[in-house]
């Protein structure tokens, strides 16, 4: 699955069980606790949404990594065995030997598999074109709304309504001027627009009183900054728009903002103004307009079914005493602390499970072999050793694992290509040898073919590697890198080495062997004296490079081929041996 979109699917997992604890926490303490705090809390959870950040162990990434193990281990042998060809699972049963899977076998009994590996592969797009789409089309309407109301607007020229306007804003010390205009066509006062606000009314024949406490609404929205917060919350929307808690977020926020408005004006205006405030929203539904508020703007009575509620809420409020803060302050850190426990895939999975990649072999196209691919990914610290075999399909063998029941093999074709996973769950710092005894390696049997490449990139895995009919290219960071094969005759190796060790036994038919040692040793060592060869150690460092006494720095004998570049600027030291 793609990365982003796996990564989106754990943080709308994560915001949605915020989502069920506020909303479970509201049965219990909605009267309870301060309207505005209901409000700004549902900012952790769109943090939660939107940031992919979290604590190195957290509820997501354990579960993620239970969820690949548990799929993994469907086809892994579950203990140490001998050699066994992937073949398909009837043939297994048979045989007696369980998650076995051969290719052909397999792709025989899936015939839409490649179809539904395509798909799964590039569902992410489809994630992300109904976002944007959603995206687009409430930006679209929010501006056909603005077109509206200012086609049908009339600036307010009324001295005595603008300076009401004006003292109330200085003293909230609002300094930015704000509009004042008058739209019959509207059902309820509103502010729209983000950098030049403007306060739009049903009517200006309103009562001084009830002016006022307008004015203090809409520009509670204004300085609170309510519009920006409506449009986070709809951008979180669109981009997890397949998860249904997030709806009812966005409902739930725009619900919970006229009441914190609410109650921030009471808590200028005096709690035991809260009878006349109250009266006021039922003037402002009066107006005759019908054209309803967009999402883009804030209304001063957002919706005649929770005006009722809106109003038992204002005869209820009243400042909440030490203790009610308290407990506020407390939930909030739950809440934050819960939202870094919960965390997200990539925090810890991508860093110590599957999707920390520390093997791939890739073989773009195929001759000889029933399908066209090789694609290894493994993980641990664990050996690798991937082996010739005249056989059809791949085969796996555990050697001494200290932690067996941690170590899962699976192998399966996608899209024409096998694709083998290897996990080792075990502790840091268990010890790998590709010794007469090996301990802790997973040896991987591959058909024997004419590739046309090999790309293996390792990191904090030691590889050991035959010889395989191709050129083969070789990134290893933080890891070890071995060619064990006595005679080397067939394929052609690009290797770029940050870190050892690395051992390389070659004949003299390898071409363009590029390796960096700077974190080596690295050894590289002829079965018999070369007659034709190229070896350039010009980019070593002094003293960082042992070779034959009469070898220079530029070694040329016979037609000069393979070329062999070497670097290396310490602090191991690259051997070249002669034979």
């Amino acid at each position: 699955m793609n990365m982003v979109l796996k990564l989106f699917l754990s943080m709308s997992c994560s915001g949605a069980l915020l989502i069920l604890v506020l909303f479970l926490g509201k049965r219990f303490l909605k009267d309870k606790i301060s309207r505005q705090w209901q409000y700004y809390i549902w900012l952790i959870v769109i943090m939660r949404f939107l940031l992919p950040f979290g604590a190195d162990l957290n509820l997501m990434g354990k579960t993620y990594q239970a969820i690949d193990q548990a799929v993994t281990q469907e086809a892994a042998l579950p203990q140490q065995q001998p050699p066994v060809a992937v073949q398909d699972s009837a043939s297994a049963t048979d045989s007696g030997q369980e998650n076995v899977i051969s290719a052909e076998a397999s792709t025989a009994a899936h015939p839409f598999q490649d179809v539904i590996s395509l798909l799964v592969s590039h569902i992410w797009l489809i994630w992300l074109a109904v976002a944007l789409g959603m995206l687009i089309q409430k930006i679209t309407v929010y501006q056909s709304f603005v077109r509206y109301i200012n086609s049908g607007s009339t600036p307010v020229s009324d001295i005595d309504i603008l300076d009401q306007l004006a003292i109330t804003a200085e003293q909230m010390g609002i300094k930015k001027p704000v509009e004042l205009c008058a739209n019959p066509q509207i059902s309820s006062p509103l502010l729209k627009g983000f950098f030049h606000p403007c306060i739009v009314l049903p009517s200006v024949d309103i009562p001084e009183k009830d002016f006022r406490y307008i004015m203090l609404h809409e520009l509670t929205h204004y300085k609170r900054k309510d519009m920006f917060y409506k449009w986070l919350v709809q951008a979180t929307v669109c981009l997890h728009w397949f998860n249904p808690l997030v709806h009812l977020m966005g409902r739930e926020i725009t619900k919970a903002c006229e009441f914190s408005c609410d109650e921030a004006v009471l808590a200028q205006i005096g709690y035991d103004n809260a009878q006349a405030y109250g009266k006021t929203l039922p003037g402002a539904m009066a107006a005759v307009g019908r054209y309803k508020e967009s999402l883009g703007a804030v209304t001063l009575s957002e919706n005649k079914r929770i005006l009722k509620e809106r109003l038992g809420a204002i005869m209820m409020c009243k400042r909440k005493s030490k203790v009610v803060r308290i407990l506020t302050g407390i939930l909030t850190l739950c809440i934050i602390f819960g939202a870094a426990f919960i965390g997200v895939y990539p925090v810890t999975a991508a860093d110590t499970v599957s999707e920390k990649t520390l093997l791939e072999v890739s073989v773009p196209e195929y001759v000889e072999v029933d399908f066209s691919g090789i694609f290894i990914t493994g993980q641990g610290p664990v050996g690798v050793e991937l082996v010739r075999t005249d056989e059809t399909g791949v085969s796996f063998e555990y050697l001494n694992m200290d932690y067996l029941e941690k170590c899962t093999a699976s192998a399966k074709v996608v899209n024409g290509i096998m694709k083998i996973k290897i996990s080792y769950a075990a502790p840091d710092g268990v010890n790998v040898d590709f010794g007469d005894d090996p301990k802790n390696v997973v040896r991987v049997y591959i058909p024997d073919a004419v590739y046309t490449r090999f790309d293996i990139t390792t990191k904090q895995m030691v590889l050991h590697m035959q010889d395989f009919n191709a050129p083969v290219h070789v990134t290893s960071e933080q890891a070890g890198f071995s060619l064990i094969d006595t005679d080397i005759l067939r394929g052609t190796y690009d290797i770029d080495v940050t870190s050892g060790p690395v051992y390389i036994e070659a004949d003299t038919i390898l071409n363009d062997i590029t390796a960096n040692a700077n974190n080596g040793p690295l050894t590289v060592r002829f079965n018999k004296e070369p007659v034709n060869l190229y070896l350039d150690t010009t980019n070593c460092g002094p003293g960082w490079v042992e070779r034959p006494a009469d070898w220079s720095a530029i070694y040329r004998v016979g037609n000069e081929t393979p070329k062999l570049i070497l670097s290396n600027y310490g602090p191991a030291t690259i051997e070249v041996a002669d034979k």
